[in-house]
C-alpha cells in the first residue's frame, strides 16, 4: 500500500475494468452515490445502495494486503478505475462517513436456500417491470401520484421469489448488471438472521428483511 498526493493507492491482482463498470452503473440514478470500500487483507469489497432498497456487493482481489475502510463517491470512483495502470488504483477523496447509514451484511454464516436459473430471474423482472408500467398508467397524474408509485414499486420488489427472498434483489441484481447473460446461467439465493441475498458470478445483492427498506434495522 502506498500513499501518493492525497490519495491513497492500493494495487488491484487484475483489471479494474469491472470495479469501474459497477461503479458506473451504481452511479446512473445519483452519480453521488456512496461506495463503501472495505478491504481486509487480499479482498477490496465495494458496497453500494441501490434505488431497490438493498445492497450491491463486487469484490475485487488485491495484490497486497491492506487495509481499508472509507466512503467515497461511485463517479469518482469509476474515473478512477478507468484510469488505472498495471492494477493500481488510486482511491477518489473521502467522504465524511455519515454518508453512509447502511449496515452491512455478515460476512459469514450464510446458508444456501435455492438456486434459480438466469432464464427464471430474468423473465421474473420483466414480469415486474411490465406490471409497473401496467398499473402505474392507472394512477391520477394528479397531487400524490409520487407516492403512488412508490408504494406500487415497494408492493412488487417486496414480493418473495423462493421462500422469502424479496424480489427487490434480483431487481437490483438487474439493475447493476449482475445477472448471467446465458439464460442457461444460475444465481443462488441464501440466507443468515433475518439477511437475505442473492449471489451470481459477477456480484451480490443483499437485503434486511425486518425492515421495510431493508437497510437500516441491525
Amino acid at each position: 500500500m502506498s500513499t501518493q498526493g492525497d490519495g491513497l493507492d492500493v494495487r488491484l491482482a487484475g483489471p479494474a475494468h469491472d470495479l469501474a463498470l459497477f461503479a458506473e452503473r451504481a452511479a446512473r440514478h445519483d452519480p453521488g452515490t456512496p461506495v463503501r470500500l472495505v478491504a481486509a487483507g487480499s479482498v477490496l469489497a465495494a458496497f453500494v445502495t441501490t434505488p431497490f432498497e438493498c445492497l450491491g456487493l463486487r469484490v475485487s482481489r488485491l495484490a497486497e494486503h491492506v487495509d481499508v475502510d472509507m466512503v467515497v463517491e461511485a463517479v469518482g470512483l469509476a474515473a478512477r478505475a478507468r484510469g488505472a495502470v498495471d492494477g493500481w488504483l488510486s482511491l477518489p477523496p473521502r467522504l465524511p462517513d455519515m454518508q453512509w447509514t447502511s449496515p452491512l451484511p455478515p460476512r459469514s454464516g450464510w446458508s444456501q436456500v435455492a438456486t434459480v436459473s438466469a432464464e427464471q430471474v430474468t423473465d421474473r423482472v420483466r414480469a415486474d417491470t411490465d406490471e409497473f408500467k401496467q398499473r402505474a398508467g392507472q394512477v391520477d397524474p394528479g397531487r400524490g401520484s409520487n407516492a403512488a408509485l412508490e408504494g406500487l414499486a415497494a408492493e412488487l420488489w417486496a414480493r418473495t421469489v423462493v421462500a422469502d427472498a424479496p424480489a427487490r434483489l434480483l431487481h437490483a441484481a438487474d439493475y447493476l448488471g449482475f445477472l448471467p447473460e446465458q439464460d442457461d446461467g444460475v444465481v443462488t439465493l441464501r440466507s443468515v438472521g433475518t439477511w437475505r441475498r442473492l449471489d451470481t458470478d459477477v456480484g451480490v445483492t443483499a437485503a434486511r428483511l425486518t425492515d421495510p427498506l431493508g437497510l437500516f434495522t441491525r
